[in-house]
């Protein structure tokens, strides 16, 4: 649905010296009726990537290709066409406070010269939709944050778009209203079958709706895949980081850091040594006792530091940081069984 090649956005400088990247070379495939997640920190280019899609920024070199048109190819008037074909929902919800909440959403189809019976009958089965029936003839002044929002939606959808973009369109909202959203817009997805590109900075909107993701850094796409493997082997050090799962001390609590040390740099039995390990397990692994038979079969002793289990796509997902002591052959012994169960191995020894 969505073909991205060679995506650049350069702008100059504020003192006029020189230029800088928004975004550089960016190349990305989004398959049709998917979710797809685009995510990173403040200042990554996510926001203008998104505005390419439908050249409400144009890029400076690349192609954009919807739906199989190239949009960078049209004039005007047909891209002001085919931007029909592509709702946008915004953090902020960008909704005129003199309209009512029907008026709101009636506002493209009005601006389209839609007939005023044909807009009542759109408009009506939209608000149906969201959830906003009872609130009709309400401004946006009388509305939860969470309400403004699903106005917003509706009047994204009166286009009958194609795509649908969210930019940051629950970073106002409360973790409740979040999660109301998120369940609404999958629920547009399955209904509707509406391709939908998520830009977010927060990793838990993408765990619950996205079913791929790009991380973008510094203007740069630096690791893309399904969203489950991105979560259980995140590849550079922006997505650990946004994980929280980034390969150093700040992983482990402060108060935590000075034992760990001196409980691995401790004199230990003869042939005996002490490791620390992070272990990453999804789906039946997170149930199954292999650390337990681990332990049994070669003799070592454990102690667990941290621990979380929580569900990515309806699949259970979780890491373990613990230290672990026995002799090096049995140890290694352990991490290869370990390994060959469907558990990822990190050794962060040497780190800490």
């Amino acid at each position: 649905m969505i073909d991205l090649q060679h995506i650049t956005q350069e702008y100059k400088n504020a003192d006029g010296k020189g230029t800088f990247f928004a975004c550089k070379d960016v190349n990305l495939h989004i398959d049709r009726g998917d979710i797809f997640g685009i995510i990173g920190r403040s200042g990554a280019g996510k926001s203008t990537l998104v505005r390419c899609i439908n050249l409400l920024n144009r890029p400076t070199s690349g192609t954009v290709i919807v739906d199989g048109k190239d949009l960078t190819k049209m004039t005007e008037e047909q891209l002001r066409a085919e931007r029909r074909q592509i709702g946008m929902i915004f953090q902020h919800f960008n909704l005129l406070s003199s309209r009512t909440v029907f008026n709101n959403v009636a506002l493209p189809l009005e601006l389209a010269n839609t007939p005023k019976e044909a807009i009542t009958k759109k408009v009506m089965p939209l608000l149906e939709l969201v959830g906003l029936t009872e609130h009709a003839n309400k401004y946006p002044s009388q509305l939860s944050g969470g309400q403004k929002q699903r106005v917003g939606i509706a009047r994204a959808l009166s286009s009958d778009p194609k795509i649908l973009l969210s930019d940051e369109a629950t970073s106002a909202l409360d973790p409740e209203t979040t999660q109301a959203t998120l369940q609404l817009l999958k629920k547009i997805n399955k209904e509707l079958g509406l391709t939908i590109v998520m830009i977010t900075h927060e990793m838990d909107v993408v765990k619950e709706i996205c079913r791929r993701v790009a991380v973008m850094d510094k203007g740069v796409i630096v690791e893309e895949g399904d969203v489950i493997d991105v979560f259980r082997d995140p590849k550079c050090e922006v997505t650990q980081a946004m994980l929280g799962t980034a390969v150093s001390a700040r992983s482990i609590p402060a108060s935590m850091i000075e034992r760990v040390r001196k409980l691995l740099t401790s004199p230990r039995e003869l042939n005996k040594a002490m490791h620390l390990l992070r272990l990453t397990f999804v789906g039946s692994s997170t149930t199954a006792p292999v650390l337990s038979q681990a332990c049994h079969k070669f003799e070592l002793d454990f102690n667990i530091l941290l621990g979380q289990v929580d569900e990515v796509q309806s699949e259970s997902y979780g890491t373990l940081t613990l230290v672990i002591e026995g002799t090096e052959d049995n140890y290694l012994k352990a991490v290869d069984f370990i390994s060959s169960n469907g558990v990822r191995v990190e050794d962060l020894t040497h780190v800490i």
